[in-house]
């Protein structure tokens, strides 16, 4: 069992008198993965959760076309190509490309040497990660 799960499941837990859904505490937990390179920042500035800024800003992922924070510049081609071709942040396709960063962005264009810049992935909980990015975004 890896260390973080049993406070993901306490998180779980006591999720409901924090306002955070059980999904979202659970997402939540995961957050300490991605924030290496990503942050999440409002518009207006305030940072909800702190990161590193070699990654897209993860405000507002939930239904954003791909590639398209405006205040990052440093997408990789597949992942703008992604994004003009009508790739949008859906659950479904965040849970699918963490599952497979490559893999997905090859499948979406449609060819096999797609490369993205991300090179994590993430087999579980992908899901809840999404949902507490969604509820960060509101």
């Amino acid at each position: 069992m890896r260390p973080w799960r049993p406070l993901a499941l306490a998180l779980i837990a006591v999720s409901g008198s924090l306002g955070v859904g059980p999904a979202a505490a659970a997402g939540q937990e995961l957050w300490r993965e991605c924030r290496v390179c990503h942050m999440v920042a409002a518009p207006d500035g305030t940072v909800l959760e702190r990161g590193g800024r070699s990654a897209p800003n993860l405000y507002g992922v939930a239904g954003r076309q791909a590639g398209s924070d405006p205040d990052f510049r440093r997408y990789s081609e597949p992942m703008l190509q992604a994004g003009r071709e009508g790739l949008t942040w859906t659950e479904d396709n965040f849970v699918a490309y963490l599952r497979d960063t490559q893999g997905f962005l090859s499948r979406f264009a449609g060819t096999p040497d797609s490369r993205g810049h991300m090179n994590a992935s993430l087999a579980d909980g992908a899901a809840e990660l999404f949902r507490y990015l969604e509820s960060l975004s509101r």
